[in-house]
């Protein structure tokens, strides 16, 4: 692995004056080049951002497998372009006009403080607020890696990605880091990115079997 990065889905992120989040997923350009990690931060409430490649500080990060190193302060990360955007609506709109609403669930004429169904709260009157992924936007024509995103062989679903590995002088994909959960005592396999057919909405597509997975080789514990 001396020949290239590592990042691990979920590894601990930390600028240069104090711990910022988590990589929770990579961005990857049409031509196979990793662009941007997204972080969130440890605050629940902060949303997540999203970091150019270039701030990774690979040198002091060194074979620590727990956590990656930015060359930012905290006060700069907060100040990059977000990965997520919060948008607020009324308590007391239309259940239908809500993200996967129905008016079967929440009938619309519940007045203010009145239970709008069974098993459900109060209207407060409280503005609500929903947390979305807006990467697509930021980055239009990038891919988004998210931790567990599947991936299938070609006789089968083989497990989920665990991280990306990236040549260091360009960027580009070179392995991808898979979890078999239910396969050969969970083991950790590197494969190279020759073997990925195709990126979908359901995961990595191999264009290998489950037995030529077998083969390859599994991962250390190095990242950077």
């Amino acid at each position: 692995m001396s020949e290239t990065w590592l990042f691990r889905l979920g590894t601990d992120v930390r600028c240069v004056d104090g711990e910022c989040g988590k990589l929770t997923s990579l961005v990857v350009s049409g031509d196979d080049v990793v662009t941007h990690l997204v972080i969130h931060p440890a605050d629940k409430h902060a949303l997540g951002r999203l970091v150019p490649l270039s701030l990774v500080d690979i040198e002091s990060s060194g074979g620590a497998s727990d956590q990656l190193r930015l060359r930012c302060t905290l006060a700069e990360f907060g100040r990059l372009d977000p990965a997520e955007a919060t948008y607020s609506y009324p308590s007391d709109e239309d259940y239908d006009a809500r993200p996967g609403g129905s008016p079967a669930s929440w009938p619309y004429y519940a007045p203010p403080g009145v239970m709008g169904a069974p098993g459900l709260p109060p209207d407060t009157g409280v503005p609500e607020e929903d947390t979305v992924d807006i990467v697509a936007d930021e980055l239009p024509g990038e891919q988004e890696v998210p931790r567990g995103q599947r991936v299938h062989a070609t006789d089968g679903d083989i497990g989920h990605v665990q991280g990306i590995a990236v040549d260091p002088a360009t960027g580009r994909v070179a392995l991808v880091l898979l979890r078999a959960g239910h396969l050969w005592g969970r083991r950790t396999v590197l494969i190279p990115r020759s073997a990925v057919a195709g990126v979908g909405a359901d995961g990595f597509h191999l264009g290998i079997t489950t037995e030529q997975v077998r083969d390859l080789p599994t991962a250390d514990a190095k990242s950077p």
